[in-house]
Parts: C-alpha cells; structure tokens; sequence
C-alpha cells in the first residue's frame, strides 16, 4: 500500500464532498490528522495536475478541471484545453475581465478552465451551474441539433420564468435558441448584475463547448461592450481554427 498515493486520494475525496465551497490547507490536514508540510506538497502536486485548483493564494482549494474530466466522457478534452489556453491569456491581457471554458454535462455547464480577473471587483464562476442559468450553458444548447435539444428539453424540463424571463413554453424557447444561434452569441445579466456574454466553439461542424466573459454591469459602457464582444469573437475564432486546422 502506497502512503502517498493513499493521502492524495483522502484529500480528492474529501475536496469533492462539497463542491461549492473552498477548502483550507489547514483545514484539510487537520480532518485528515496530515502534517502541513506533508499535506502542502501532496495539494501542490494535484494542482499541478489540474486535480485541484487555488481559487486565491489565502483562501482554498476545490476540485480542478481534470478531476471533472475523468468522469465525463468529453471527446477532444486534452486538444480543447491546449487550443483554449493561449488565446484566453490573450484574451485576459486585453480586457481584464474573467474568462471561462465550458461544456456540457448532464444538465448543467462545468468549467474545464478559467482565467481570472485581477479586478477589485471581479465575477466569481461556479465550477458547476444550471445550464439555463448561464450564458456559456444557452450557447452549447442552442448549437446542439434540434433532436438533442427535445431530448434535452424532455429530460430537464424548461426554464423558470424567473431564470428566462422571456419563455413561457417550448415555442418560445426554441425561438430564442434559433436566434442565439444565428447571431453565435448568447447574451444574459444575472439577478446579481452580471453580464454574460458567450460564443461558441465547434470541432468538425460540432458543438463541443462555449467560451464566456462575465463582466459586472457596473463595467459595462457602451464602449466596453462593443470591446467585449470584439476581442470574444476573435478569440471564439482563434480556438476554432486551431481545433479545424
């Protein structure tokens, strides 16, 4: 029985048993009677990995992008992550603002990456969200085929009218989908004033995920829109082309 191996599984599962929040070192060696140092190095070694990920260098840690990959059956996951990481640090270095990496899984819109504002006031992402709840989540459903969208649609049910305002029945979902998918843009502000916007990215005709920038409304001119929206579909573009070429 290999001890290390056995400590870094204890840590995996004890992160994973709530994913919406953040977990201590401290914390995490105490439940688990590990030495700080031995536990720091093992934590230093999964996020490296990408098994955990440091949402701030004195808050915690939560589950990484591989973690989630490992039970989800995401074709071109390695190939998406590497075509997606040059042009989102582009994408930070322009505007600021977070940025996130999405697919689809079950009914919900899982973060594979993200990078970070270094804004005072800045939009936290939850690895995991309701995929009507978010921008990047409307943007993969509404490039699915009409088929997977009824299967969809069948299995989770629609929108609450609180969550999209705009959907009373699955006419009027349809609709908006065909115009978000027609315009390769989908646009909400959350009850917490946060814009999102998000664009799609394909591979071989194929929806496969969604890239997203939050900003808050606070933020959000006129001018910094038109901004916004430029420099997402130009980095929507650039993963696209490296994914088709």
């Amino acid at each position: 029985m290999i001890q290390v191996i056995n400590r870094a599984l204890d840590i995996m599962e004890l992160v994973s048993q709530d994913r919406s929040r953040l977990y201590t070192l401290s914390e995490i060696s105490n439940k688990l009677k590990l030495n700080n140092g031995t536990c720091a190095n093992i934590i230093k070694t999964l996020v490296n990995r990408g098994y955990l990920e440091r949402e701030g260098r004195m808050t915690g840690y939560r589950l990484g992008s591989m973690s989630y990959l490992l039970t989800g059956n995401y074709s071109h996951k390695r190939e998406l992550l590497k075509a997606a990481s040059g042009p989102m640090d582009n994408l930070l270095d322009e505007l600021n603002e977070s940025c996130i990496l999405s697919v689809l899984k079950d009914n919900m819109r899982l973060v594979l990456h993200e990078v970070k504002s270094t804004n005072e006031l800045q939009v936290i992402n939850k690895k995991e969200k309701e995929v009507y709840r978010t921008s990047t989540g409307r943007m993969i459903l509404a490039c699915l085929d009409k088929k997977e969208q009824k299967k969809f649609i069948k299995k989770y049910g629609l929108p609450s009218q609180e969550i999209w305002p705009e959907i009373e029945d699955e006419e009027d979902l349809m609709i908006e989908l065909v115009k978000i998918r027609k315009k390769q843009l989908a646009m909400q502000t959350s009850a917490s004033l946060i814009i999102g916007m998000a664009a799609p990215i394909f591979k071989e005709g194929n929806i496969i995920a969604s890239i997203g920038i939050y900003v808050p409304k606070i933020r959000f001119s006129d001018s910094t829109q038109k901004k916004v929206l430029e420099e997402l579909k130009k980095t929507a573009n650039l993963i696209n082309h490296e994914l088709n070429k």
